[in-house]
């Protein structure tokens, strides 16, 4: 196993991958591939070491030089490694499809487990959206209604949808600086996975977005309503480009 954590570290560096290159396509010097690369002689020499002491590579002496060439077998290896990693998702996968897998039904881990991916039951529905943010006016829980722009809402409603739990939170950059909102801060540091909202500035989309946070735009009713409308897949997500009018906003 050691082996191959050598390997994928040694690739893991873009000046190693273009020297790996440039060998495959013809054996060459350290003092050549620093001047095709434009490197340093100094830089070329350790990346060799590293890639030796993985196996990526052979060196061989011709007159003065050193000349370097690719290590076929360590690269076939490598391959056959991460080919038998892949056969064995698939076969677990087949044979969860054909039902001879019986008893990973009863692992607890599994039934008590909340990621969005877990794979009890074969996990048949994966939820996407485990806490979603309705940005409101006036709280009543599931018969609130979504407000119509996310920086200036009083404070939000958070569904929790793997235990029903229902959280309140104020609104912690209600007086932020026009074009300046700051969705942590405003959620108070709570983490979310979508948030349904009747307006919103493409700054605050963006933001939210680089969190992992979808941005879908709210449907007339409740927030009920729009949990529905969400898991039915009906509601529409804000493109990252939208500009909100909300008051004359121009975000």
């Amino acid at each position: 196993m050691n082996k191959y954590i050598d390997v994928f570290k040694a690739i893991g560096d873009e000046n190693r991958i273009n020297i790996l290159n440039l060998i495959c396509d013809k054996s060459i010097c350290a003092k050549g591939i620093a001047k095709h690369l434009n490197i340093t002689e100094a830089a070329v020499s350790q990346h060799i070491r590293v890639l030796k002491d993985a196996n990526l590579i052979i060196g061989y002496k011709l007159g003065y030089h050193i000349i370097y060439d690719i290590n076929n077998e360590t690269f076939k290896e490598s391959i056959a490694f991460i080919e038998n990693i892949i056969h064995k998702d698939e076969s677990y996968k087949n044979k969860l499809e054909k039902g001879l897998i019986k008893d990973s039904n009863n692992l607890d881990c599994f039934k008590k487990c909340i990621h969005k991916k877990c794979t009890y039951k074969r996990i048949l529905k994966e939820e996407l959206f485990m806490k979603i943010c309705f940005p409101v006016k006036n709280n009543e829980g599931l018969e609130s209604i979504p407000y119509g722009h996310f920086g200036s809402a009083p404070s939000f409603v958070i569904v929790n949808l793997e235990n029903n739990d229902i959280k309140v939170v104020g609104n912690g950059d209600l007086n932020h600086e026009h074009g300046k909102c700051q969705p942590i801060k405003a959620l108070s540091g709570e983490n979310v996975d979508a948030v349904i909202v009747g307006g919103i500035g493409a700054g605050a989309i963006m933001k939210l977005n680089s969190m992992g946070v979808k941005v879908f735009k709210a449907a007339e009713g409740t927030i009920k309503e729009n949990l529905d409308m969400l898991k039915s897949g009906v509601l529409k997500e804000f493109p990252s480009n939208h500009t909100c009018n909300h008051h004359g906003c121009g975000h």
